[in-house]
């Protein structure tokens, strides 16, 4: 039987249920998957269900190239009830669940060697348990699944858990070193002893000397960010999903598009920076679990691996950005912890892209696929 390899707190995970601030029931594509299609075709909705159809699979459509529940017009699953459950699990028990909502947020990537078991940040549960659990620990690759790329990950992941430094200094330094590791495959001159010296401790502190040096000027990345941010949403505001939350944040967006104080900006970047600070530990945790559940895929090579780093990066930044958009709308008072969480749900939720539409996305808004450091600099910053 092929290991399984999973985080400390992978099986304490729970579904909250009713008690969710963030139901994965509304403004999400629930999956059908061909099996449970099936069986729904013969059994008929539960008497509470608002609109009745001739049976369960009357209520999907395709999208995609794959089945999915049809929402209802307030963008919500028709099987979800008042008292935010789930009728369906209430009439016939879970079995009649499909894949997606059994599974949901945990996730399992095959190699050939092993499986990795990991729960997606896009369930307020999830965050709950890492700003709970005092040491969270990811898992080592078992001996024989051990390769170049898995020991470029497991070094990054290492970065991150440096208390002493910034998420945003880390990213700077474990992306530069990445993308020489991508230079020096492609000249067919990587080996672990080269990985060993690039992320050596006095590697590190040479490059981080060197990066600390660099100005990256706060307007510029809060500019940048503000039309990543409004460029993501813009599917979404067609759709007319998320509003409860991008109505608070797309205004002010727009807002800060046109024209600011350019002092009063900075001062408010470097007050927003502290708040930020306070969840440090959190973000790490996050960080962590990105690498290990999106940044080797099963049939990945380095270029997918600095893809995929690009697409954490630029997910991390617009967390940090809409919360900082957030903030602002607040007063500039105390960011909670239930704000923080809500907003990192969501960012992840529109962001959760399948690879190749990873791909497609950064093909469409970039000149080159794979960035340069300046630009992820320019989003990061410090």
């Amino acid at each position: 039987m092929m290991e399984r390899i999973k985080p400390n707190y992978y099986d304490r995970f729970t579904c909250i249920a009713d008690k969710c601030t963030f139901t994965c029931c509304q403004e999400w594509k629930i999956a059908v998957d061909n099996e449970t299609n099936r069986k729904w075709k013969k059994k008929y909705p539960p008497q509470e269900v608002k609109v009745q159809r001739k049976n369960l699979s009357a209520y999907t459509t395709k999208k995609d190239g794959g089945r999915v529940i049809r929402l209802d017009e307030e963008h919500k699953c028709p099987f979800l009830s008042e008292n935010r459950l789930c009728r369906l699990v209430s009439a016939y028990g879970d079995s009649v669940l499909s894949e997606t909502c059994t599974v949901f947020p945990r996730e399992v990537h095959r190699f050939e060697t092993h499986e990795e078991e990991v729960l997606m940040p896009c369930c307020p549960a999830v965050i709950d348990l890492w700003a709970e659990e005092e040491n969270v620990v990811f898992p080592e690759v078992p001996e024989n699944g051990r390769n170049l790329r898995t020991m470029i990950r497991e070094k990054m992941m290492e970065m991150f858990r440096n208390k002493e430094q910034s998420i945003e200094e880390t990213l700077l330094e474990s992306f530069y070193i990445l993308l020489e590791l991508y230079q020096a495959e492609q000249e067919d001159t990587l080996s672990e002893e080269r990985i060993e010296n690039y992320f050596s401790r006095e590697a590190v502190k040479e490059l981080k000397t060197a990066i600390l040096a660099i100005d990256l000027p706060f307007l510029d990345t809060m500019d940048e960010c503000n039309e990543l941010l409004q460029d993501l949403a813009v599917n979404y505001q067609k759709e007319g999903l998320y509003q409860d939350y991008l109505t608070k944040i797309l205004p002010l967006a727009e807002q800060l598009s046109e024209r600011y104080d350019a002092d009063e900006m900075e001062q408010k970047g470097q007050d927003f920076a502290k708040q930020w600070e306070k969840y440090r530990k959190l973000l790490a945790v996050f960080m962590e679990n990105e690498l290990f559940s999106d940044l080797l895929m099963p049939d990945g090579d380095l270029e997918s691996m600095v893809i995929q780093m690009q697409w954490i990066a630029m997910e991390y930044t617009m967390i940090r950005h809409s919360l900082f958009l957030k903030w602002m709308q607040d007063g500039c008072r105390d960011l909670a912890y239930e704000t923080l969480r809500d907003y990192l749900v969501l960012i992840t939720r529109m962001t959760g892209y399948e690879e190749d539409d990873i791909y497609e996305y950064l093909e469409n808004s970039f000149d080159e696929l794979v960035w340069e450091w300046g630009y992820l600099s320019l989003i990061v910053g410090k």
